[in-house]
């Protein structure tokens, strides 16, 4: 029966003033036969059943067909339809399959064969082609235009099955005279039918007038038949009025900067400037420390606005402004989800990228953008090419990616880095700009608030080779957008041995373009990765067929074949067009067609949510035009959903403001939505945990003087010179408040801020800092080694702006007077110590009822990475002395020391020592009766080597032991360690001269390689140019054959296998066994290098948490800044596990070089607050806002004189749950913090016990506790 209704009728649901319609040659009679009842057999069993291969649909289940009926006929969707059967090749392996011309019917290739005076392009974007998708005829078929250099390009016509025909001439769009760029299908007159807007290259603009599947050419009459160097019209409704406005994306067309040398003016200072109408041929970009650098322009970008049909210019005065860059993409997106598109511009060179923020209308009715792009990105690619969006983590915010050309393996990257330093070097620039430009990938994860991080290495998306299309899409419909790239150029002109060929000609026997023209295309494999979550991709080029070797350009994603997956367009230089078909066995996907009636058509502009698995997983789509590079994909909205077969609810957010709710929604099936709105609750806004507090100290900066660290050790893979400021927190004025020292880089002093109790601070002036000024405050810390009853301040000096052994290294010891105010002690209550330092932090160790110190020796100046000396300071009473022989000479030169914690471990009453190194393992000393004993291996740490920072302590896991937290790089750096291949460091003479230097190695395929490039290299060590001249021979070799295996053995090796920050488990049992379990945090907080760490139960359930802070401008300028993170919030759940708060959620944003972390209660209500120490920056204070039901203890040192340090608090739960505090002075990064405790879950305690140091225990009254009691000594 059911092939007979097929063969008698065709059937499409469809909604039309609140009627289920059904169209039918045999209407009348079908109607007396059939009723509603059986509308979903006719639908589903009907057309499941066609004769017909090509048509042949998915079996729907019952369920979902009824589901469907009432969909329809509650007027919730127009349409749905069921997919086509994917009827792949059952041979293909591949996850995509090539179709080739003779398949498709797509005879299409991108000629390179320009006119003599544009010649020069060769070596500009102009050698790219874009590809655009959609259904011009609305026949539910995508149809397919290609551009390219000649003929304007190509229209095909989807005839079914993955068949394709040429109609470019019939339907009205053949421009024989055209050099077709970026192209894209819109419905720009909101008709219903797609528009076809082409972009050209010194000819005309294109826009092709869809009438109902013929076109017909009329730009001029819009507004829009810009002639120049257009490279993309990108379409949105920025102003929200349901017409579409547009932002044309332009490059460069003339490519000699001998034009705007005749075209120079001097200003008033007689500096030489362009004149202003030949702006877009060049401007001069000033140079640090020398003469600027004349660079050749692109053409003014325009932003149009849609005024009733005509597109007006409305660049200047929407504050967009002219910007003559190198234009690559241009993309809409709303990034801060306040329903107005905003926009990112990606320039090619030393052009800045943009992020235009979209203001809305301002008092004059105007419509404002501002480029926020420093405030809201770390560092951007430094060649921007193509770029896209995606909700890369499904976190229910849009991330972004932007492309460079980095080199996908180190042979690539070797040949292309070129010279780092000399006259011909634009090294300069990478730190240069603001924000920074790197050459690699940039991704932008999304964080809710005005910063976004940067994880493109963590993500293992960093280096994809010369890459021009990023494009985004669910190409195995898991869930997670996964993402494509497209690979190559016309010449290598990037390739260092071919420039030097060039330079090398004495008579330039042949000019630039010939040279370079009779070189051989640069081609290169494409790219495809897997988003595996959890913000880490897979490279599955080859097992998903996508590595096509050759040079492809634009691309474009859309179901060609309606089978529920997407399948894949890509343009190229010089070759045919490549058709992938998606052969994806799982259907399981929704698919949505948006039909938008006060807005849009399209829908362009919407932000679409899906929630699955009942409602704990969220899928974010956004709809815009222009994605990648010069290419537009399909404007429906697809999601994959892995498992799930439907969809918990579908929120459609519709550029007019409207917000459209569906729910359980089967999957399978293209949807056709019209736009209306449902009653929807709005989320209520959390507040947010902590707020930035304002006050005398967060308007304090901490500055730095320039050094440049590289002029003495060339190789040095990070400053030395910029890793302060230290923190310590002490009641110096002994009224009960705990006041603050924040330490100063040299050249600058001190300050002591004093605590009023209320929340403010005032600073007392300390003329002693102004005469120590030219000394570099490392770790610092308030102790009272004179026993008088107040607090001194013991500072660490470090840096490396000095020599080795140079007095100014000397610490210094500052006696208070009572009030507050200091001088320095004489110069015999210290012993000489002329290292550079790092950490100081105290403890008795002997239990003498005086408290030790320990200093860690943080570097050698000019001879990193050799071992400073560290040390052990007994107090003796009128002085201290250096003790390290005798109570830890296993310490004294152990590695570069980051940090340090006292601790007691095993819990037998004697303080332990952990220290943190630089290329080192955690470390371990056993207090033996008050000698410190390494027992590093013994305590399984001593495999682990990493580039350590910071270490604290706490009790995560509730069990009565104290564990830690060790900050280290994290995996967000080009760095990438483990123990079957650890990075390596070598430090020698290896040119038999005398003099030592460093060599960074790695492993890949494991062959260890050098890290640094030829030029860097051969600039330390001229033999290394000697021996392999050309940047080939030096990329295809491995350490030994640059360096000789016998110089390597000499040297001093340093090896790192660990870059996770993490957690050390204490697994101490009850015989006092220790063994610690490491730990990684999750992976979010590997973002960036942590520095400054705590634990404190922060929102009061009873489990202590843990607040990190990151960031790190040291690395040399090929590595780029590592300021990935903006701090990270975790909450512990008390069984060692913690789950990250965003910061849209905590609060916390810290965007510089945070450094040191400390915990006070700053307004007194019983909550821990931070301050955060930045280099080169403003402190920044922040006040917790979670209403806790907690308690504060605050243990002092005075009035009534008992000493602190080291105490510890057992807090007993009725859940016999047991959680151990234990006081210390010094710790995370550069930190002490103010001597109080944080109980959470107050309801909930049996007992409180409080050991002291000196032995005496405390059990305290749990009733007369309040949350904010000070408990002194009872």
């Amino acid at each position: 029966m059911s092939s007979l209704i097929c063969s008698l009728v065709r059937i499409k649901f469809f909604r039309k003033e609140g009627i289920i319609k059904i169209y039918s040659n045999y209407l009348k009679l079908l109607t007396s036969l059939f009723t509603l009842v059986f509308l979903p057999f006719l639908f589903f069993i009907g057309c499941n059943s066609s004769s017909s291969k090509k048509d042949k649909k998915i079996k729907i289940s019952r369920k979902s067909e009824l589901r469907i009926k009432q969909l329809i006929s509650n007027n919730d969707i127009i349409s749905a339809e069921p997919y086509n059967y994917n009827s792949y090749n059952k041979d293909t392996l591949k996850r995509f399959e090539y179709l080739d011309s003779i398949s498709t019917g797509i005879n299409f290739k991108n000629i390179w064969n320009p006119k003599e005076k544009y010649k020069h392009q060769l070596e500009n974007s102009f050698i790219s082609a874009g590809v655009a998708i959609g259904d011009f005829d609305n026949d539910g078929l995508l149809d397919i235009f290609l551009s390219r250099q000649q003929d304007g390009g190509r229209l095909y016509k989807n005839l079914g099955a993955m068949k394709f025909k040429d109609v470019t001439k019939n339907v009205g769009v053949l421009d024989n005279d055209m050099w077709s760029t970026g192209a894209s299908f819109v419905d720009i007159n909101n008709d219903g039918w797609l528009d076809l807007y082409v972009c050209g290259f010194e000819s005309p603009n294109r826009l092709y007038i869809n009438y109902e599947g013929k076109f017909k050419e009329q730009a001029k009459s819009y507004g829009l038949d810009f002639k120049g160097a257009s490279v993309m019209m990108a379409f949105a409704d920025y102003d929200n009025d349901g017409d579409l406005d547009a932002y044309l994306l332009t490059n460069r067309v003339n490519m000699s900067k001998d034009s705007v040398m005749a075209n120079l003016i001097k200003d008033e200072r007689g500096n030489l400037k362009v004149k202003e109408k030949y702006k877009e041929l060049g401007y001069f970009l000033d140079r640090p420390g020398n003469i600027p650098v004349l660079i050749n322009a692109g053409q003014y970008d325009y932003l149009y606005k849609n005024e009733n049909g005509y597109f007006v210019d409305v660049t200047v005065e929407s504050g967009i402004g002219k910007n003559p860059h190198y234009g690559l993409s241009a993309t809409w997106w709303d990034y801060n989800d306040d329903g107005r598109p905003d926009l990112y511009v990606a320039n090619d060179f030393m052009g800045p990228d943009h992020l235009f923020q979209n203001l809305g209308l301002d008092s004059n009715g105007v419509i404002k953008f501002k480029d926020v792009v420093s405030e809201a990105i770390p560092y951007t690619p430094w060649f921007s090419m193509g770029a896209d969006y995606s909700d890369i983590n499904n976190d229910g915010k849009m991330d972004l990616m932007a492309s460079d050309m980095a080199g996908s393996n180190h042979y690539r990257d070797k040949l292309s880095m070129g010279a780092m330093t000399g006259p011909d070097s634009e090294a300069w620039f990478l730190n240069f700009p603001d924000p920074p430009q790197y050459m690699r990938n940039m991704v932008y994860l999304n964080t809710g608030t005005n910063r976004f991080m940067e994880v493109a290495y963590l993500s293992g998306l960093a280096t994809t080779d010369w890459t021009w299309t990023v494009k985004f899409g669910d190409l195995d419909n898991d869930g997670f957008e996964d993402v494509y790239f497209t690979n190559g150029m016309s010449r290598d002109f990037m390739n260092g041995d071919a420039k030097d060929r060039f330079r090398s000609q004495k008579n330039k026997l042949i000019d630039n373009f010939n040279f370079w023209n009779s070189q051989e295309p640069y081609r290169l494999n494409n790219m495809a990765f897997k988003n595996l979550g959890n913000l880490k991709f897979k490279d599955v080029s080859f097992d998903w067929g996508l590595d096509h070797f050759g040079v492809s350009t634009g691309s474009a994603l859309g179901d060609l074949d309606n089978d529920g997956d997407l399948d894949l367009v890509m343009n190229g230089f010089d070759e045919p067009v490549r058709i992938y078909r998606n052969n994806t066995e799982n259907n399981n996907s929704i698919r949505l067609n948006l039909k938008g009636k006060d807005a849009n058509k399209k829908g362009l502009g919407a932000k679409v949510e899906m929630f699955l698995n009942n409602n704990e997983t969220k899928l974010l789509r956004y709809v815009s035009s222009s994605r990648g590079l010069m290419s537009s994909s399909e404007s429906t909205i697809h999601f994959g959903l892995g498992a799930e077969n439907k969809a918990d609810e579908i929120k459609i957010h519709w550029p007019s403001g409207k917000v459209q709710s569906l729910k359980n929604i089967p999957s399978g099936h293209l949807y056709t939505v019209s736009e209306k709105s449902n009653s929807i609750k709005n989320n209520q806004k959390k507040e947010v945990m902590f707020v930035k507090g304002i006050n005398s100290i967060s308007n304090t900066k901490h500055q730095e003087s320039f050094f440049d660290d590289f002029s003495r050790e060339q190789l040095l893979p990070n400053k030395l010179s910029q890793l302060g400021s230290g923190v310590a927190w002490g009641d110096v004025d002994g009224d009960g408040y705990d006041d603050v020292f924040l330490g100063a880089a040299s050249g600058f002093p001190g300050k002591i801020y004093i605590n009023d109790g209320l929340g403010n601070f005032r600073e007392i002036v300390q003329e002693v800092f102004f005469r120590d000024a030219n000394y570099e405050d490392m770790g610092s810390i308030f102790v009272d080694p004179d026993n008088d009853g107040d607090l001194d301040l013991y500072v660490v000096s470090g840096g490396v702006e000095c020599n080795q052994g140079d007095p100014i290294l000397q610490d210094r010891l500052y006696l208070n007077d009572g009030d507050g105010n200091f001088s320095r002690a004489s110069a015999g209550l210290l012993p000489r110590i002329y290292e550079s330092g790092g950490i100081v932090c105290a403890a008795d160790i002997d239990k003498d009822g005086r408290l030790e110190l320990f200093i860690g020796g943080r570097v050698i100046p000019g001879k990193y990475p050799q071992s400073p000396r560290s040390y052990i300071l007994k107090n003796s009473g009128p002085r201290f002395i250096d003790s390290t022989e005798d109570i830890a000479p296993e310490l004294k030169q152990k590695g570069m020391v980051t940090s340090a914690i006292f601790s007691d471990v095993d819990g037998d009453s004697w303080i332990d020592l952990l220290v943190t190194y630089e290329w080192g393992p955690v470390r371990y000393f056993n207090n033996v009766s008050g000698k410190l004993i390494e027992r590093t291996k013994e305590v399984a740490l001593s495999d682990r080597l990493g580039w350590f920072n910071s270490i604290s302590s706490g009790d995560i896991d509730n069990d009565g032991d104290m564990d830690f937290i060790v900050g280290n790089i994290g995996f967000n750096t080009k760095y990438k360690a483990s123990p079957s291949n650890p990075e390596l460091l070598y430090y020698g003479d290896f040119e038999g001269n005398g003099q030592k230097n460093i060599i960074e190695a790695k492993f890949e395929q494991s062959v260890c390689l050098p890290r640094r490039g030829l030029s860097c290299s051969s600039n330390a060590m001229p033999i290394v140019k000697e021996k392999f001249p050309t940047f080939h021979q030096f990329a295809i070799s491995s350490v030994e054959d640059i360096y000789t295996e016998a110089l390597l053995n000499s040297a001093d090796k340093y090896v790192a296998n660990e870059l996770a920050s993490g957690i050390l488990i204490n697994n101490t049992d009850l015989n006092g066994d220790i063994s610690f379990e490491f730990r990684a945090l999750p992976r979010i907080t590997q973002s960036s290098p942590i520095f400054g760490s705590t634990l404190c139960d922060v929102n009061g359930d009873g489990y202590l948490d843990l607040y990190v802070v990151q960031n790190f401008s040291g690395p040399q300028r090929e590595t780029g800044y590592m300021h990935g993170g903006i701090s990270q919030l975790l909450l512990g759940d008390g069984s060692g596990s913690f789950t990250p708060v965003s910061s849209l959620e905590s609060g916390l944003i810290v965007r510089g070089d945070a450094t040191s972390l400390t915990i006070n209660d700053l307004n007194g209500d019983g909550s821990p607050d931070f301050l955060i120490g930045v280099n080169n920056g403003n402190y920044e204070l922040y006040i917790n806002q979670c209403k806790t039901n907690s308690l504060s203890i605050r243990l002092p040192d005075y009035p009534k004189g008992r000493k602190y340090a080291g105490s510890k608090i057992w807090v007993y739960y009725v859940d016999n749950s047991v959680q151990l505090h234990q006081l210390s002075i010094g710790g995370g990064y550069l930190s002490q913090s103010a001597p109080i405790i944080f109980i959470g879950n107050k309801q909930n305690i049996d007992k409180i016990m409080v050991e002291w140091p000196d032995g005496l225990k405390n059990e305290l009254d749990v009733e007369f506790l309040s949350s904010d009691i000070s408990f002194l000594d009872k």
